[in-house]
């Protein structure tokens, strides 16, 4: 996301959908929003209305953010507008945020360093993984993403092989993965992923692999193959959830990991971590917090808890992990009460 910073004032632009979720999480309700949007004009009351492109600004309200879909929408009342528009002033309606249009976003008072947390987490970005369930019968085509796993196709397997003799089933398959390929090819541009994973079960993937991987060689990615034990949707659920470290290499997710570690360190009873906001917020005062690990949802449910420890966690220097409720890791941190940390060292609790 490109971006400049100043006094109480973002002006941002977007450049990839994980960016919107980065401004799901710093837009909050009072916001003041100044961009292009379209809105329907009528020059007569009860007649059909011309749609204008018009610069505006809207006090915010809410915020629809939809992590598949790749959008953000700013819902809130419209306090400037063009003066030809009558009648607008005052009346709701909700900016689409898009790529390639650059925002204004006011703030009453801005925690600059808050902020710069924020894009801090995410200034490396995350990668994309295409993964390729073949399975018997079907193949599950899907984007791996931070957020979770998008289903972009499935494509049905028209060459039998259950009754194919060895040679046979070889050449079957062999169509089939082609015709998958060329599916991919017309769905996927390189651009859109960093990394390329080819699954299925072992008596299909020996057969297709040497195919789905020379054909997709052009698409400069590197790439994995890796054995399930059924391919199609279900094999995708498998790679997401039975062989979770797949994509944790692929995608850097460390999010788990994190949680992880945690659970790990209450069960053998040790004091280097912090449970729920106010231990957490006592081990920041003490600069003990190595890692912060927040529920996205807080940043909307308990905005000014989560700025006031992302603000003691500037000062400390520690890290900071936003990890998104829509995956294992948010499921385990949310029974944690969505705030946790690592700690540097033990704290008895006398401190």
């Amino acid at each position: 996301m490109r971006y400049e910073i100043s006094r109480n004032i973002i002006e941002f632009e977007v450049e990839r959908e994980e960016d919107l979720y980065i401004l799901y999480l710093i837009i909050d309700k009072g916001d003041l929003l100044y961009g292009w949007t379209v809105r329907e004009f009528k020059t007569r009351k009860h007649e059909k209305g011309e749609r204008r492109k018009i610069y505006i600004c809207l006090k915010v309200e809410g915020l629809e953010y939809h992590a598949f879909r790749g959008s953000l929408r700013v819902r809130g009342v419209i306090l400037e507008a063009p003066e030809w528009f009558d009648g607008i002033i005052g009346s709701h309606h909700t900016i689409e945020i898009i790529r390639g249009i650059r925002y204004r976003l006011v703030k009453e008072e801005l925690d600059i360093e808050y902020v710069k947390k924020i894009l801090e987490t995410f200034s490396k970005g995350h990668a994309r993984a295409l993964i390729i369930s073949i399975g018997d019968e079907e193949t599950t085509i899907a984007i791996a993403k931070m957020f979770g796993i998008e289903i972009l196709a499935s494509v049905q397997n028209r060459y039998s092989t259950s009754k194919a003799v060895d040679t046979d089933r070889r050449t079957q398959l062999e169509k089939y993965a082609m015709e998958v390929v060329k599916q991919v090819k017309n769905m996927v541009r390189p651009d859109d992923i960093d990394y390329i994973i080819v699954a299925g079960p072992q008596r299909v993937l020996d057969y297709v692999k040497d195919v789905v991987v020379d054909s997709l060689r052009t698409f400069n990615r590197p790439m994995r193959t890796v054995y399930i034990s059924e391919g199609g949707l279900a094999g995708i659920y498998e790679i997401q959830n039975a062989t979770p470290e797949v994509l944790s290499d692929v995608l850097r997710l460390h999010e788990l990991k994190y949680v992880d570690e945690i659970f790990e360190r209450l069960v053998h009873g040790r004091a280097d971590v912090a449970i729920g906001i106010e231990e957490v917020s006592k081990a920041l005062e003490r600069g003990a917090v190595d890692r912060m690990l927040i529920l996205d949802e807080y940043f909307k449910e308990r905005g000014e808890d989560v700025r006031r420890l992302v603000s003691q966690l500037v000062k400390t220097g520690g890290s900071l992990t936003i990890v998104p409720s829509a995956t294992s890791a948010g499921d385990k941190l949310r029974g944690l009460g969505g705030v946790a940390a690592l700690l540097r060292y033990e704290l008895s609790e006398q401190e």
